[in-house]
């Protein structure tokens, strides 16, 4: 999980339960030392989650990713979840949500902080970035993806080659 660094007593904020946070996110978190928000989170999570769009701004290392990354996974609908059978066929294994980061370490980060948050949800995030090759990327793609985490080029790359559907 990234670095969150704050100068804020953590336990001073509340839990991401506390902001309406799925209780496997929030284990999955704990599992990982992270139990209360940062200002960000606090912030973005409430909002978020009832579906407002929203922007935030705040210094590297401050949680952002969570900020946003947890309303992302409980919009999820994976293969554990009961309603993923209720999918169209061809939604099943397509993603559903795209996270788009200008750099591949940047993208790197922000796809293992969702995929650590996401864990025992059983979400399944791939990082797309260039500089390496397309055929792992594909086959992960056609093996089924909830949430693709990639730069701009690879992006437009995959989606022209139609080996990722929009």
């Amino acid at each position: 999980m990234a670095t969150e660094t704050s100068s804020v007593d953590p336990t001073a904020a509340p839990t991401f339960v506390e902001l309406g946070a799925d209780p496997q996110i929030a284990e999955a978190l704990a599992a990982d030392g992270i139990t209360h928000a940062f200002p960000i989170q606090e912030q973005c999570i409430p909002l978020a989650l009832q579906g407002t769009d929203l922007i935030g701004q705040a210094k590297t290392g401050t949680g952002k990713t969570l900020g946003f990354g947890i309303p992302l996974l409980q919009r999820m609908v994976v293969p554990a979840n009961p309603e993923y059978a209720d999918l169209p066929a061809d939604a099943q294994g397509r993603p559903q949500a795209l996270v788009v980061c200008p750099t591949r370490e940047l993208g790197l980060q922000v796809a293992t902080d969702i995929e650590r948050a996401g864990r025992l949800k059983g979400v399944r995030v791939l990082a797309i970035y260039g500089g390496r090759a397309y055929e792992p990327q594909i086959e992960a793609l056609q093996n089924g993806i909830d949430v693709i985490v990639g730069t701009p080029g690879r992006i437009i790359d995959l989606a022209n080659r139609r080996d990722l559907d929009l």
